[in-house]
């Protein structure tokens, strides 16, 4: 129940960062060449929803297992050891993963107080995106590492395969 939530959470996020970087850069189109007077704040508002989509969709996309992987060695491996090949890939997976999100969240406190040139926002709101879609990818690596054990059979999981965990 709630991992569906936030699934549906974050795809709803994303349908709506979609449709503001849809609709901001169309504006910007519009006002630039058809009214002769662009307008300073769409290039900024279609960069940052853009931004905040290819970080949450990271996750998704690593719960469904869709990045690119290399997984020949894993492949090579008797059946019974397989668990272990893909139990490293998991470990370095989240290990890139928790690095990531620690300096995105250093960045996010850095920014801070610097204010966007358009939007005049908190560049925070931007580079909070690293430590959030990381915490999110955090929760997909491991609701997949649950998933594949409990059903003990063949699992996506981000770049990797989980079978007979």
């Amino acid at each position: 129940m709630f991992d569906r939530s936030v699934v549906a959470a974050s795809k709803t996020v994303m349908v709506a960062l979609i449709a503001v970087m849809l609709g901001s850069t169309l504006a910007g189109v519009f006002f630039r060449y058809f009214l002769n007077d662009a307008i300073s704040w769409s290039e900024e508002a279609a960069r940052f929803s853009m931004i905040w989509v290819a970080v949450l969709g990271g996750g998704l996309t690593f719960r469904a297992g869709g990045h690119v992987a290399v997984d020949m060695f894993v492949r090579k491996l008797p059946q019974r050891f397989a668990w272990a090949g893909t139990t490293v890939i998991a470990l370095a997976s989240a290990a890139f993963i928790l690095t990531f999100t620690w300096y995105g969240a250093t960045m996010v406190e850095r920014v801070w107080m610097q204010r966007s040139a358009a939007l005049e926002m908190s560049m925070a709101v931007p580079y909070a995106a690293l430590p959030v879609g990381g915490a999110l990818m955090l929760y997909h690596l491991a609701a997949s590492l649950l998933e594949a054990r409990a059903s003990k059979t063949t699992a996506s999981v981000g770049t990797a395969e989980f079978s007979q965990l």
